[in-house]
């Protein structure tokens, strides 16, 4: 896990080992951002959103509450 020391990450929230938080980052309550994410500079994740999955999230971006943004192995 790398977490840039500028990033503000609420006490409830969970980044997974693997995960990396870039510079100016905010994660809100309940939020979970899985082990191979990364959050480029200046993300928010707004409260109890899941980042999950090989996923790059780009600079300055937005997810707001409630939102799952991760790849399914199932089918639906």
């Amino acid at each position: 896990m790398t977490i840039d020391p500028s990033a503000k990450i609420h006490s409830t929230a969970i980044i997974e080992d693997g995960g990396v938080v870039g510079a100016n980052c905010n994660i809100g309550p309940y939020c979970v951002i899985g082990s191979d994410v990364t959050l480029g500079k200046g993300v928010e994740i707004k409260s109890n959103a899941v980042v999950a999955g090989w996923t790059d999230i780009g600079d300055e971006t937005v997810i707001f509450p409630f939102a799952s943004v991760f790849l399914s192995n199932h089918k639906v």
